[in-house]
């Protein structure tokens, strides 16, 4: 991804020419990628934003769950949300490491994506009592439970949500249904994809894009365990009958090693897929690993397993309009942080499958993401919730001497066009509406347009004459961005 920016600039002065017009209808269009713009001027870049850290949200400190507890998936469902995640414990003082217990699968549910209970289910019994939160365990799928709610239109009413989950041990992942997102059973009666190594948060959903259900594995660059750590996709129409996974690949990325894929559509633009995978960097064994805080912690997990305690992840993000090429950006979308307790370590900074909405202090809409901290100790196991602006995963960025964007030619739906921004208060956004050819349209020139400034999620645009572009829906048109002192995050027409 980090060639982006230079490539679009080199192109900038150069002539538009009429394409092909990409319909766009009324969906949203995120600038995660360079799908739709055609050439970037001045200091305007892509520029990657990082979420904001807020409160520990939930700690895994029940006799069932513990330091090694991880992989939640949390589910917008109506009114409710829902979240599941794995219950385990690993004990490394003394070496070597290994289990302290069992894997489970857990259940967990909120009224406002914030604030989380546990349902006393009654479901399965834990060192003599039903008195729990458990909804699945003594298997090799408790490893990595992924469920999602189903929302192809003809889904069995028995069948709404569904699971996958699995190990090498269990020779592939198994498929599961509920009826209530509650009481599970066995969808498959074997294996339904076996290729690939699957000790980590698989994930599956229907994609209403493609009209198929898409299933992202662990996988290697050179088969079972070799090469570098990476992901497969396969894809099925009635989920029992799967490809074989492929390695997605990164056109603009470097080789980087990585573990989860957290792979999803955006819920607010469902034709993008949004990855979220932890990247695994392996470092040696050095003096200055072994002065870097937890000092405590470290020492015990290089004593336990070596690699634990030098290694270490943190959180990336990527974008694809296909499901198998990918725009994955280099710079972290979350780093570690400050070297404090249950940071710095090899398992910290997993983010969690599925990304929902909640409301700010003052009310408005933004998304929430749980991360996961304090890994390998009991008592600091958590996940702390981070938020981040509705769409606001990547911005067209311009300072305060300007920059402008110009999209290659599209086809829309629509009377308004619509924009998520953000300026100072000496920044604004002007836009022009230009033909194919890269005319600009009478009415909607940039010199027609009023200045807009201010932060808004939804803001219509407007020139002089007013805000109508219906006259233009359904024909050829590209629209110039020009910004300053200011961010720009997505854009759609509405009537």
């Amino acid at each position: 991804m980090r060639h982006l920016v230079p490539l679009l600039f080199v192109f900038a002065s150069l002539p538009l020419f009429a394409a092909e017009p990409v319909d766009i209808g009324s969906r949203r269009e995120l600038f995660v990628d360079a799908t739709l713009i055609e050439n970037l001027s001045d200091k305007a870049i892509l520029k990657l934003h990082q979420p904001i850290a807020c409160e520990v949200s939930f700690q895994f400190d029940k006799p069932w769950e513990g330091s090694a507890s991880g992989y939640p998936t949390v589910i917008q469902d109506g009114d409710l949300y829902r979240m599941y995640y794995r219950g385990h414990r690993y004990i490394i003082d003394p070496p070597p490491l290994r289990q302290a217990q069992s894997e489970v699968v857990c259940y967990a549910e909120s009224p406002d994506g914030i604030h989380w209970t546990r349902p006393n289910l009654g479901l399965y019994e834990w060192q003599g009592s039903k008195d729990n939160n458990i909804i699945w365990l003594g298997s090799y799928e408790t490893h990595n439970f992924a469920p999602f709610k189903d929302t192809r239109p003809d889904c069995p009413s028995d069948e709404i949500y569904k699971a996958i989950g699995g190990t090498t041990a269990s020779k592939g992942l198994w498929t599961f249904k509920s009826a209530d997102g509650i009481h599970w059973t066995r969808l498959s009666d074997k294996a339904v994809v076996t290729t690939g190594a699957f000790d980590s948060h698989n994930t599956t959903f229907w994609d209403p894009a493609h009209q198929r259900y898409t299933m992202y594995v662990r996988y290697f660059s050179e088969g079972e365990f070799s090469g570098l750590r990476s992901i497969g996709m396969s894809h099925s129409k009635d989920f029992v009958h799967w490809s074989e996974p492929v390695g997605i690949t990164y056109p603009d990325s470097p080789p980087q090693q990585m573990y989860t894929n957290q792979i999803a559509p955006y819920f607010r633009a469902p034709h993008l897929l949004f990855g979220f995978p932890t990247r695994y960097v392996a470092r040696p064994l050095t003096r200055y690993v072994q002065t870097l805080d937890p000092l405590d912690l470290r020492e015990k997990l290089i004593k336990a397993d070596e690699r634990c305690g030098t290694d270490l992840t943190d959180g990336l993000f990527m974008s694809s309009r296909d499901g198998l090429a990918f725009s994955r950006w280099d710079e972290a979308f979350l780093r570690p942080g400050p070297q404090t307790e249950g940071r710095w370590v090899y398992g910290d900074m997993y983010q969690s499958y599925g990304l929902w909405e909640t409301k700010s202090e003052n009310g408005d809409p933004e998304i929430s993401l749980h991360f996961n901290e304090g890994a390998w100790r009991d008592s600091d196991a958590r996940l702390r919730r981070y938020t981040i602006r509705l769409d606001g995963f990547v911005s067209l960025n311009a300072p305060y001497s300007g920059g402008s964007a110009i999209t290659k030619p599209i086809l829309f739906k629509g009377s308004k066009l619509a924009v998520n921004y953000s300026t100072s208060a000496a920044g604004s956004l002007r836009v022009e509406l230009q033909d194919a050819d890269g005319k600009p349209i009478p009415g909607y020139e940039l010199d027609a347009s009023d200045e807009h400034f201010g932060d808004s999620t939804e803001q219509t645009i407007s020139w002089k004459n007013g805000s109508n572009v219906a006259p233009l829906s359904g024909k050829p048109v590209r629209i110039r961005f020009e910004l300053k002192d200011g961010d720009l995050y997505s854009y759609h027409f509405t009537e």
